[in-house]
């Protein structure tokens, strides 16, 4: 009896030793060359677009039927998009809504400055994202989740300000009136 205790326990270390030891338990530690990977911009593809024309038809059907206001693609949106937020017409956890009122906001800053921005796809070590990003340049703006990231906290967003200090973030690439006169918007304004 006392030979078969000393028999299985010795096979018990012989097996926890073989699985210490196993390859699958070895962890490579990563290089101290490794450098973040630099992001890559490209062009949207009929998959992103087709994805965005849905967002904007579902977030307009939305304002049409609970607000009697449709997206117009002018500075009228920041107020209507304001009102399905206080009125609190988009729940918390609706990411579709969140991000489709970021596809309209990123239109009319694309609205106001056709000739500076565009949407590319933005990769990066985080992931992919859509993005509008000034015309050959690596200067993004992510608006698609400038709202979402804010509403799914809880979070009650002022989109007229987000949208302003999006503008001013980029203000160096847009365009200028004479003689120092600020930003040449396109839209009207008040």
């Amino acid at each position: 009896m006392h030979y078969l205790k000393s028999l299985i326990g010795l096979m018990l270390v012989c097996a926890i030793t073989a699985h210490a030891q196993s390859p699958l338990n070895v962890v490579s530690k990563p290089t101290a060359s490794a450098q973040p990977k630099a992001p890559v911009i490209s062009d949207l593809g009929w998959m992103d677009k087709s994805k965005m024309d849905k967002e904007l038809t579902a977030l307009n059907e939305l304002t049409q039927t609970k607000l009697g206001s449709p997206i117009r693609t002018d500075l009228s949106d920041l107020a209507t998009m304001q009102r399905l937020i206080d009125k609190e017409l988009v729940a918390q956890n609706d990411y579709s809504t969140q991000q489709a009122m970021g596809v309209a906001l990123g239109n009319l800053i694309l609205a106001d400055f056709p000739n500076t921005f565009e949407w590319k796809v933005y990769e990066d070590e985080i992931g992919r994202s859509r993005a509008l990003c000034v015309k050959k340049t690596s200067e993004c703006l992510f608006p698609i989740t400038m709202l979402s990231r804010r509403m799914e906290v809880g979070s009650k967003p002022d989109v007229k300000k987000i949208h302003n200090d999006a503008i001013l973030l980029m203000e160096q690439h847009l365009p200028k009136l004479p003689y120092d006169g600020g930003i040449m918007y396109r839209l009207k304004r008040n």
